[in-house]
């Protein structure tokens, strides 16, 4: 699954009060671009890998999904 989907997901699953599903969704996005750094990929469906991963980031900060 691309990253572009997982985050929609994630929004879509905060809308409908699923935190769950959108921490998983969430979670999931910051493995595979974590994974295309390791692999040496700097961008990846119309963004850097780093701005992804702010995004992710910020959306967990936000939502207060962040994991103790």
């Amino acid at each position: 699954m691309n990253v572009a989907a997982l985050m929609s997901n994630a929004k879509d699953a905060l809308t409908r009060g699923n935190r769950e599903l959108a921490s998983d969704n969430l979670n999931t996005g910051i493995v595979i671009l974590s994974r295309l750094t390791i692999n040496g990929v700097t961008h990846t469906e119309g963004a850097s890998v780093d701005r992804w991963k702010e995004r992710f980031w910020q959306a967990l900060e936000d939502n207060d999904l962040m994991e103790d």
